[in-house]
């Protein structure tokens, strides 16, 4: 082998460590995005507290919190979000897998807008949490989004 070869695997070798193999942008050691958390199993809706002109959803592949970033960043876009609440509209809570949007007041919810948001993100919401005017909480699943 000549010394060009050698020092042209060598450089693609050096390269390749620096590379990261999985997500591990908040320096966790054997992060990945595999992992399973508690919310992968369903919910249960007393254990969800949905406030006015708010819609819970529940997402599951949040596992960190630059996942986070990603789903508030596309959910934000959305016209109808109260950028006012929250980090610009939205509350991601990684343990529980749940995402709260904060909806402004004069807005109507577009939930299908919702669930290809996070779609598109490459996360899989499942169902959403909606509190109407007279207070009544009804559950909106995700299939077909």
């Amino acid at each position: 082998m000549s010394y060009k070869t050698v020092f042209y695997v060598l450089v693609i070798y050096s390269i390749s460590l620096l590379t990261p193999a999985y997500a591990k942008h908040n320096g966790f050691e054997g992060h990945d995005h595999a992992t399973k958390l508690k919310a992968d199993k369903s919910v249960d809706a007393s254990d969800v507290t949905v406030l006015t002109n708010e819609a819970v959803i529940i997402v599951h592949g949040i596992v960190c919190s630059f996942c986070s970033q990603g789903v508030t960043r596309n959910l934000s876009k959305l016209p109808f979000i109260d950028k006012s609440k929250y980090t610009k509209g939205v509350k991601v809570e990684i343990e529980d897998q749940k995402v709260t949007i904060a909806i402004k007041p004069d807005s109507t919810l577009d939930l299908p807008q919702v669930f290809k948001s996070i779609l598109k993100g490459g996360y899989e919401p499942v169902e959403a949490y909606v509190k109407d005017h007279a207070g009544n909480i009804t559950l909106h699943k995700a299939d077909g989004a």
